[in-house]
């Protein structure tokens, strides 16, 4: 019997357009903890070591200071620790792997895949896929099935890459092709493929041998089961797959239709409900018709809420929300000569809605709030 983690697709060094730097760095924090949470995991399960299927780091040109934080994260769980070059890190010139500052630091606990069978336990062998390349023109783990079968004992194939179940070009020459993966499963040849570059766990085929662990932390909205590694263990002809938690942060979309005051009122309850807001990048999906006394109390309470939170965002695809003022929005804001002809042309545009309308909408909201400002 063996047990081991499979986990993947770290992409420490990784970065978010809407993030704050004080937030993009808690986001690079947490990715490198995860780590000690992975190695934790596998102490708590006496699991013999760990396997890494691609993408450990962002790309090839991270910062020595985080290469050197990830190996040391690495050197303090105690547990092997096997990387398996992916598309973002592959193993060329140039390659973190080889660098300076990896080799220099790099613990006896923390091993390369370099394509070379490795006996990670005895009995057990890892036979591995490295990437060596940003592209790849044949099928990643087809080689390495091949040379799995002329191994005795246990085998754990790692390797990288899409498979051609989760792709809308199935001729593409850089796929993992099922069907060669499965008979490697069927015949013996492996015991168990561990794969990455999808960030959502994944069984792959029918045989509950195949699988993409996902990412430890989630890396968008729409991810399906991010934030886990897995927990394998192989036993004579059984094998069982335990998910095991791992993120602190999350993705979340949220649709909020807003049409009048006690909208407001709701979003800001829920808003006010929601935990670990610090580690929560939201997408706020706004649609409706309001005015801009309405808008104003929207902004308000985004405005509050916003440093609470890792981001938050509003995108353009996910947000169709109108700005029409009423009759009473500029009566108590005493506008006049050009002010209050602006407000008037920019009220007949908001009303024809599409681009046009939604920016003449933002202009007379932000005009509202100076004027309120200034009564």
């Amino acid at each position: 019997m063996v047990r081991f983690i499979h986990t993947s697709d770290w992409q420490l060094g990784m970065t978010r357009r809407f993030l704050s730097p004080e937030a993009q760095s808690r986001f690079t924090d947490a990715r490198l903890q995860a780590i000690r949470t992975i190695g934790e995991k596998a102490r708590e399960r006496d699991a013999a070591f760990v396997v890494v299927a691609g993408d450990v780091f962002e790309s090839n040109m991270v910062e020595r200071q985080l290469v050197q934080r990830a190996l040391h994260a690495m050197k303090e769980a105690a547990v092997p620790f096997y990387l398996l070059p992916g598309n973002h890190d592959p193993l060329a010139a140039g390659s973190v792997f080889l660098s300076r500052e990896f080799t220099a630091e790099c613990p006896p606990n923390v091993v390369v895949l370099d394509g070379t069978p490795i006996e990670a336990t005895p009995g057990v062998t890892l036979v591995s896929a490295p990437w060596r390349s940003k592209k790849v023109t044949a099928d990643p783990i087809a080689e390495a099935c091949e040379a799995a079968a002329g191994i005795d004992g246990m085998k754990v194939l790692v390797g990288h890459g899409r498979c051609e179940i989760f792709s809308p070009d199935t001729e593409s020459q850089e796929l993992i092709r099922l069907g060669p993966a499965e008979a490697a499963v069927a015949s013996g040849g492996v015991q168990y493929i561990a794969l990455g570059d999808r960030h959502s766990r994944t069984a792959v085929g029918s045989s509950g041998r195949i699988w993409y662990s996902g990412a430890p932390e989630p890396t968008e909205y729409r991810e399906t089961d991010p934030g886990l590694a897995l927990a394998v263990t192989l036993e004579g002809d059984r094998v069982q797959v335990e998910a095991l938690k791992v993120a602190t942060w999350r993705f979340t979309e949220q649709p909020w239709d807003v049409n009048e005051a006690a909208d407001i009122s709701r979003l800001r309850n829920w808003l006010d409900g929601l935990p670990t807001k610090e580690r929560t990048i939201l997408n706020l999906g706004l649609k409706g018709t309001i005015s801009l006394s309405v808008a104003a109390a929207l902004e308000e309470i985004l405005d509050h809420f916003e440093p609470m939170f890792a981001a938050i965002e509003r995108r353009v695809s996910d947000t169709d929300l109108l700005v029409v003022p009423s009759e009473t929005d500029f009566s108590d804001l005493a506008l006049s000569g050009f002010a209050a002809l602006a407000a008037g042309d920019l009220a007949g545009l908001s009303e024809g809605g599409g681009i046009e309308g939604r920016e003449a909408g933002d202009a007379l909201l932000l005009l509202h709030r100076l004027a309120r400002g200034a009564a």
